[in-house]
């Protein structure tokens, strides 16, 4: 039977129910989290209420239905079990909590004794000393999250009153639950934007940064500051992929926190983590780690907490398709960089890829523009400003020579016997060579001026303040100093030069005639011999003289305008006519008959040489043609120069007249000077070797000139030799010279070789060459040249012999 209370005793309760709710509000108010809040109002209940017990429940929806424990006060007995804890339709459902949660109905068990109690429960609250139970459900957004659970020690407690109150209790409760929980989705979603506004700030520095880039490096220092300076990330930081084994990820830009972080090691091979790591990065996929510090995964979670990183993504930075390198952005909150974050970063990272991409690209273009700017206007080999680059030099050192009204002096320097070592040595070590002397050029000069390269064999240098007095000086220290040896393949070379100075203003005030002029002083130094040669005014009118020569001297050849002259031998025991040297005259238009001397020289000079020698060829075999026809058979000896030496065609041109004509053995000599030998001995000898094969005669010409050794002499597949006239003429008055003739002659004869005396002038030195036992004579003393048509004529005469 029920017992009736007294007032006071009602009001007692009230009281305590008034107290639980008061508190409860207050709790409510200074919650900030769910779990906080929960323990807050179980305190209040037990604490301030005096209830025996308070626990909030959570209804899970499990397959079990299973009631989870969030906060309880006042049971000294713990939470019940798990297994047993639930709020399915079951037996073990019957407990208060359990029946609140799945009727959405306040519970009351006023008397925990009654037999309609569950005996599981009736058991456990007897042992904790409970006398009766309130559960009240709690509603969040219309639905059941779960239940107050209100313990008293008396049985028959949580009257009608009481139980209004409580309730009105619990509502607040559920109010507040549902009032954090908005907090809670208000600052996630503020915080979510805050993530996304910085991930949009970073794209859009990103693309800032971009179009304002120019070059690599910058650009990544500028993206990582962004990162950490304007969108408030704790470390941002770029490695570029080493191409080894370990695929080292190596740090090339960073800003923020670092303080050693990216001294660490980092090798993706090194770990599991990093393999995995590096997987997503290839296939253009992101990493995330959003809680590094408790995440067993990471390798430097120590290093992390200390430096206050709490979460990191990793980027791919791909650049034309291929993996260069990655983006990693480190947060100071755990669980940042949800899904749009990093959907935004990994747009970032495509963006900045792109931007690299375009930067190596310019890079690439920028290079090859340089690459083709040092093609046009450098030399490869020494890096000097090549002759276009000197011609905008010297225009520019002109113009401020004008404007300070001071002189200034051009020098060409010409490396002399230049191809003979690049025939001998080749061209790695001409290069060589080369380097050396721009190199000696340029410490010589220093900062009086600008050294540049003009041809394989020339250099130039633009002296700005270059009186006459100061360019010759100039010029005499650079030939001291180009003379010095180069040692180059085990030979020491010297690198001896001639200089021609043209001057600013009195040679020309444009650069092209500065160049001409010093070009033409230049010819002045190698012809006088004296290495250094300062312009002239008549050296330029004769040089234009020599240009319009050696156009017409082209025409000429050209055009068979030129005369074959011969000048006879004769064979000195017998005094018979033995054969003649073909020569040759021009008839110019204007100048009338012209020397040799006026104009061989200038097509050897001009490169004219091999096809005046090749006119010779056809006009010769022409020539005896002609003689066979009309029964004369003399052989005609065609001179062949250094030039023709070294043409690739001679032998096939050779082959090719002789063919033509239908040329015999004896028909035609070749006679090479023996100077022409000694500038090439090795090309020279192999020529002959293979000009012999045609079965024609060879002779040295000039001999006793060259300097050829005896060894050298032994060699060459030669039938005669030609001793020079300079030493022929003197043989009478001058001992040396009789000397050398009568040694020339011995030796020749010791070797079977035929002996030639040309420049025989008179009858006592025909008489003495004679009694020398010399094979042949060539000279006025027999017959001065005569046109080749007349020399069957001259032949003919019974008085044509000296």
């Amino acid at each position: 039977m029920k017992k009736t209370r007294s007032k006071q005793e009602e009001m007692e309760r009230l009281g305590r129910a008034l107290r639980t709710l008061s508190g409860s509000n207050r709790a409510l108010l200074r919650a900030d989290d769910e779990p906080s809040l929960l323990r807050e109002i179980c305190r209040v209940v037990v604490e301030e209420g005096g209830y025996y017990s308070a626990l909030v429940g959570r209804a899970e929806h499990d397959e079990r239905k299973t009631i989870t424990p969030l906060a309880m006060v006042g049971d000294k007995t713990g939470p019940p079990e798990p297994s047993t804890f639930t709020w399915a339709d079951t037996e073990q459902g019957q407990s208060a909590t359990g029946i609140a949660i799945r009727t959405g109905e306040p519970c009351v068990i006023s008397d925990i004794s009654a037999t309609s109690y569950p005996e599981p429960w009736r058991e456990r609250a007897r042992q904790r000393g409970v006398g009766s139970l309130l559960s009240l459900p709690l509603r969040l957004d219309g639905k059941v999250f779960g239940a107050l659970t209100i313990a008293a020690p008396e049985p028959d407690a949580f009257e009608e009153q009481e139980r209004q109150v409580l309730l009105e209790a619990a509502d607040d409760l559920a109010f507040g639950l549902d009032t954090l929980r908005l907090r809670h989705r208000r600052q996630q979603a503020e915080a979510e934007i805050l993530r996304l506004n910085r991930a949009l700030r970073t794209r859009t520095a990103v693309n800032r940064a971009l179009a304002r880039a120019s070059d690599e490096s910058s650009l990544l220092q500028e993206i990582c500051r962004v990162a950490v300076d304007d969108c408030g990330y704790r470390l941002a930081w770029v490695g570029y992929l080493e191409p080894d084994e370990a695929r080292t990820n190596r740090p090339v830009a960073y800003a923020g926190f670092d303080d050693g972080f990216l001294a660490l090691p980092r090798n993706w091979s090194a770990s599991e983590r990093g393999r995995r790591v590096y997987a997503l990065l290839e296939v253009n996929q992101p990493a995330v780690t959003r809680d590094v510090v408790n995440d067993p995964d990471y390798p430097f979670r120590e290093e992390a907490r200390q430096r206050g990183y709490a979460s990191v993504v990793v980027l791919p930075l791909r650049v034309d398709g291929g993996l260069v390198g990655s983006l990693h952005i480190l947060a100071a909150e755990a669980d940042a960089f949800d899904e749009q974050e990093v959907e935004l970063l990994m747009a970032t990272a495509g963006d900045l890829g792109y931007g690299l991409g375009g930067l190596r690209a310019r890079a690439q273009a920028a290079a090859a523009e340089e690459t083709i700017r040092r093609m046009a206007y450098f030399d490869a080999v020494t890096g000097l400003p090549n002759r276009v680059r000197l011609r905008d030099l010297l225009g520019e050192a002109i113009v401020a020579a004008k404007d300070a009204r001071r002189p200034l002096a051009l020098l060409r320097v010409e490396v002399e016997r230049f191809r003979e070592i690049n025939e001998t040595l080749g061209d790695a070590e001409v290069d060589t060579l080369m380097r050396e002397i721009a190199a000696r050029l340029t410490r010589t000069v220093g900062d009086a001026g600008t050294v540049a390269r003009m041809t394989e064999s020339e250099f130039a240098v633009i002296l700005p303040r270059g009186s006459s007095e100061r360019a010759t000086q100039l010029a005499q220290r650079i030939l001291a100093v180009l003379y010095e040896p180069i040692e180059l393949s085990g030979l020491l070379l010297d690198a001896r030069s001639s200089i021609g100075i043209s001057l600013f203003p009195g040679h020309g005030s444009e650069a092209d005639a500065l160049m001409r002029r010093a070009s033409i002083a230049l010819d002045q130094a190698r012809a006088s011999g004296n290495a250094v040669a300062l312009f002239k005014g008549g050296l330029d009118r004769e040089c234009a003289q020599r240009l319009s020569l050696m156009g017409e001297l082209r025409g000429a050849i050209e055009r068979d305008e030129l005369l074959l002259y011969c000048q006879p031998k004769l064979q000195i025991s017998s005094g018979r006519v033995c054969g003649a040297e073909a020569l040759v005259r021009w008839q110019h238009p204007r100048l009338g008959v012209m020397n040799p001397g006026e104009f061989i020289k200038l097509a050897e000079s001009t490169g004219l040489i091999t096809p005046l020698t090749y006119w010779m060829l056809e006009a010769a075999l022409r020539q005896s043609y002609l003689w066979h026809e009309h029964g004369l058979a003399q052989p005609l000896s065609v001179n062949l120069s250094v030039r023709d030496l070294r043409d690739p065609k001679l032998l096939e041109r050779i082959a090719g007249a002789l063919d033509t004509w239908g040329a015999q053995a004896g028909w035609i000599e070749f006679e090479l000077t023996e100077s022409a030998l000694m500038a090439d001995p090795v090309g020279a000898l192999d020529t002959l070797t293979r000009l012999k094969r045609l079965d024609v005669q060879l002779a040295i010409d000039d001999y006793g000139t060259g300097y050829s050794s005896l060894s050298y002499l032994q060699r060459l597949p030669v039938d005669a030799i030609k001793i020079d006239q300079s030493f022929v003429a003197d043989m009478m008055s001058n001992k040396d010279s009789a000397t050398i003739v009568r040694s020339t002659i011995e030796l020749a004869h010791n070797l079977d070789l035929t002996v030639i005396a040309e420049g025989v002038e008179d009858q006592g030195t025909y008489d003495r060459l004679a009694a020398l036992g010399c094979d042949m004579a060539q000279g006025y003393c027999i017959s001065r040249p005569i046109p080749a048509d007349q020399f069957q004529a001259w032949e003919a005469e019974p008085a044509r012999h000296h």
